[in-house]
């Protein structure tokens, strides 16, 4: 008897543990889709329509943007990149050091929304502002 209930109390951790890790996830692979701010308005930057699309990987805790603008309803490709997630931070972070970036989302499970900053050379240069696409 207390060997079945071994079994059974094992397969269920294990299995809620698997159900958290997908559940995790699953919040924030998806399409992704609103604002992105220019804060440096004398500068080549333009306000836009944002939508990243967010893969998980294979790498645990990475997961891939490839992150489009709109022009006239259509995406254009803006560039693919790999981002870190910290789970206490509920972050995801990508640094550029080609180019000195520094992008990182906020997740918020609750409302399915990111909020996001890029920093260039150290300066805030824009703010995002995505909610996630049904």
């Amino acid at each position: 008897m207390n060997s079945r209930f071994f079994i059974v109390a094992i397969v269920f951790i294990f299995s809620f543990i698997d159900g958290n890790a997908s559940f995790n996830d699953s919040l924030i692979t998806g399409t992704w889709k609103g604002t992105s701010i220019c804060q440096v308005k004398d500068s080549p930057c333009h306000d836009e329509i944002a939508i990243c699309h967010v893969h998980l990987t294979d790498r645990p805790g990475v997961y891939q943007f490839v992150m489009n603008k709109m022009v006239n309803g259509i995406e254009e490709e803006m560039g693919t990149a790999d981002y870190i997630f910290n789970n206490k931070e509920k972050s995801l972070t990508w640094v550029d050091k080609t180019r000195n970036t520094i992008w990182t989302f906020h997740v918020d499970s609750k409302s399915k929304t990111m909020e996001g900053t890029l920093y260039y050379k150290r300066q805030l240069y824009r703010i995002l502002k995505l909610t996630k696409e049904k």
